[in-house]
């Protein structure tokens, strides 16, 4: 016969009893659950009536939902005796079978994450059952259901335990804070001096200028998952402030980490008093309370944050790159900054070093356009600190003055010997990171470079897609346009590679139609066989068309491509409307697979030369004079009285007399709207020194087969020479109307031979 004594001790060993063990420390505490039904709150279930009946109004109720859960928050940890749940007696006691109870700290998964306490395997309706949790260390307790849809009711849920003596820490206090502007010296580090003092004259609340939309934020400095952020508000004055400011954890600091997801909206917070608001285990590493979409002042008297590491790193995005600096001293590669070596001895071999350059700078390649969050850049130790003063980090995408060009980001005023300093960006957007000493001569020295940031979503422009293309000469059908279809497929049998004759000094060209600073040119080789072909070719870019466009400025010589690889070469903002990729010197194939560039339009105008000219036709038309073709203005409907027009002549002839000689790059025509643009079909453009027949004798640039109506055709000339330029329509009576004629080129450094008859 077992004693009364026995039968609870074995009660305890299996988990559950009907006893309870002391004060009810359910009672004090606040309360969610994930859904309601009806008007049947989550507080209920710590009202203190254990009434089981539905129509007595002391039970909870959930929608039917995945997982359902109910949450108590006893706003402090507890060392957890026993959990007692009162389960309903008129209906549907079973709902309850195979609930947990969960303590914990953490709000992952709504809490439902934590520590297991006990398995509800069932509990008789209308009667209450305890679970012994052997003091579980926790602030939150959860019973949720797993695994299936289900209503959750609870008619009265009790707790038994003490405090655990365990402080729940305010991650908050070992954070960096800033904020949207100063209002005196009431600086953001106030809001997380642990002092609750709420009155202004305390001098413990921050307080910004009166800014639209300000902001307050604080830096974990590393990724927490955030279960609740508390705030104390104001008490002496103007506590509705805060009326309607926002929550928000992430790792952005776009718009200074403003667009990052909401945690909550402050309804209001009383004056003086401190409100806690659940993030349900968000991540981030920041934190900001912002007043959106008005003109406010921010005051923040304590904000108190919960949570626990995620486990996630912060991402260096700095390791993936490549990097490049302006000079090198002994073998300090720019590679050392970005090889996750803090070591700042300079004999340790991780800092970087260039020679006493004027205006020395380290590059970094993202490869892509990130949104960079910081700059983190740690200085050399046993020597020369001070050289880094005054150094500038700049960010952006383009490669003018190799990258120093890009807008700032920060100022370094100095970085302690062998100490890392932290640089905040905002989320500026950029591929290349800079380092840049300005001004003076300098040795640069970085003994490590780290970047946070996340990919932008805006993808670098190829701005080859939407340019013309033309090459030497053409194998079957291996076409220039195959170079830039953005397909890399590097077989030929693909037929996405172009394809020259065995030429002499073989070339193929890009018109990109405007002047770009080019910042970069990817080519990729072909795969299945003579990668070798490329060795040896050269990158050419500029605005002529002498020698087909290969004699402009050279960006870099391609040593090698390996087979089926793609190579990306730095061209640092040369300027052109030109690529070209030629190889010099011998005969040979030329196939490209792909070529990509990136790059900005350099504000450049290609100059219209023809604007400075003297024109004449073979007859006139009206008062249709043949200045019209050189006005700027491209109407092309007649009655807009822009389009030239002579008489129904044999030989119909148009002439710009360019003053002096030139090496003519293209020339471009607009044709008639309205009517009868087929009538310059067939027409020749000529280009010389010679005014034999009208100038019609010169050397021909092109024929034109036909420009559609309205619409402008640009002819490429290849650096022809001469003074003047004639659109004549040989062999046949017509009409010459132009509506626009444009003309690109440089002026030529040869005198033209005048013969004396």
């Amino acid at each position: 016969m077992r004693t009364p004594a026995v039968a609870f001790a074995l009660l305890i060993v299996l988990g559950q009893t009907t006893c309870s063990f002391g004060t009810n420390i359910a009672r004090g505490g606040q309360v969610t659950q994930s859904s309601l039904y009806g008007n049947a709150v989550p507080e209920r279930a710590i009202d203190g009536n254990h009434a089981s009946i539905w129509s007595a109004g002391s039970c909870t109720h959930t929608q039917n939902d995945h997982k359902p859960w109910w949450r108590l928050d006893l706003l402090k940890m507890y060392k957890i005796n026993t959990v007692t749940i009162t389960n309903r007696k008129d209906c549907c006691h079973q709902r309850l079978n195979g609930a947990e109870i969960r303590i914990g700290n953490s709000l992952n998964d709504n809490g439902n994450a934590n520590p297991r306490c006990a398995v509800i395997s069932s509990i008789g309706a209308g009667t209450s059952e305890t679970f012994v949790c052997n003091g579980m260390e926790g602030r939150y307790i959860n019973i949720v259901i797993p695994g299936r849809k289900e209503y959750l009711t609870l008619c009265e849920v009790e707790v038994t335990g003490q405090p655990s003596g365990t402080n729940i820490a305010n991650i908050a206090r070992g954070g960096q804070v800033t904020q949207s502007s100063l209002y005196g010296n009431a600086v953001p580090e106030r809001a997380i001096d642990g002092n609750h003092a709420s009155m202004w004259s305390a001098g413990s609340c921050t307080h910004t200028q009166n800014d639209h939309k300000p902001w307050w934020r604080l830096d974990l400095l590393e990724i927490y998952k955030i279960n609740t952020v508390t705030i104390t508000n104001r008490k002496d004055c103007c506590h509705q402030r805060l009326d309607g400011a926002e929550i928000r954890i992430g790792n952005s600091l776009n718009d200074n980490g403003n667009a990052n997801p909401r945690c909550a909206v402050i309804s209001s917070i009383g004056a003086g008093t401190s409100e806690t608001f659940v993030c349900n285990g968000m991540e981030g590493r920041y934190i900001n309370i912002v007043i959106p979409g008005r003109k406010e002042y921010l005051t923040l008297c304590e904000v108190e944050v919960t949570g626990q590491p995620s486990g996630t790193k912060i991402a260096n995005i700095a390791r993936g790159g490549q990097v490049t600096q302006s000079s090198l001293y002994g073998n300090a590669v720019p590679e050392r900054a970005i090889d996750g070596n803090h070591a700042s001895m300079w004999s340790a071999g991780s800092c970087t070093h260039t020679q006493n350059d004027h205006k020395p700078w380290w590059r970094l390649d993202l490869l892509e356009i990130y949104k960079i969050n910081t700059v983190t850049i740690t200085n050399r130790k046993d020597c020369c600190h001070q050289r880094l003063d005054g150094a500038e980090i700049r960010i952006g995408n383009s490669l003018n003055d190799n990258g120093n060009a890009n807008p700032r980001c920060a100022v370094i005023s100095s970085i302690g010997a062998g100490t890392s300093e932290t640089f905040v960006c905002n989320g500026m957007e950029g591929r290349y990171i800079n380092i840049v000493i300005p001004g003076r001569k300098e040795y640069l020295t970085l003994c490590e470079v780290e970047v946070t940031g996340q990919p932008s979503g805006t993808n670098i422009a190829n701005i080859a897609r939407g340019g013309q293309v033309t090459q030497s000469s053409l194998y079957g059908n291996a076409v220039p346009e195959r170079a830039i279809d953005g397909n890399h497929a590097s077989m030929w049998s693909a037929g996405s590679c172009t394809h020259t004759q065995n030429d002499h000094k073989p070339w193929w060209r890009l018109d990109l139609l405007e002047i770009y600073k080019i910042n970069t040119v990817t080519i990729t080789n072909r795969k299945d066989c003579c990668h070798q072909r490329l060795d040896g070719a050269e990158i050419r870019i500029g605005n002529f068309l002498n020698d087909n466009g290969n004699a402009n400025p050279r960006c870099a010589v391609i040593s090698s491509i390996a087979a089926g690889t793609s190579e990306t070469f730095v061209c640092n903002g040369m300027e052109g409307r030109y690529i070209n990729i030629v190889i010099p010197g011998r005969k040979e194939y030329l196939t490209l697979c792909e070529v990509e560039v990136t790059g900005q339009p350099s504000g450049t105008k290609i100059a219209n030369i023809a604007r400075g000219g003297q024109v004449t036709q073979s007859s006139l038309y009206g008062n249709a004079v043949p200045e019209r073709a050189i006005d700027g203005n491209h109407a092309s409907m007649w009655s807009a009285g822009s389009c030239t027009h002579t008489q129904n002549d044999h030989k119909p002839w148009w002439r710009l007399d360019l003053l002096k000689m030139y090496k003519i790059n293209t020339v471009t025509i607009t044709n008639r709207k309205d009517c009868c643009h087929q009538r310059l079909d067939g027409a020749e453009i000529h280009i010389g020194n010679s005014l034999n027949d009208n100038g019609n004798a010169n050397p021909r640039c092109a024929v034109i087969s036909s420009i559609g109506a309205g619409t402008s055709e640009t002819f490429v000339c290849n650096g022809m020479e001469g003074r003047y330029i004639n659109i004549v329509i040989p062999g046949r009576k017509e009409y010459l109307t132009l509506c626009e004629v444009e003309v690109s080129g440089t002026e030529s450094d040869d005198l033209p031979e005048y013969s004396c008859n």
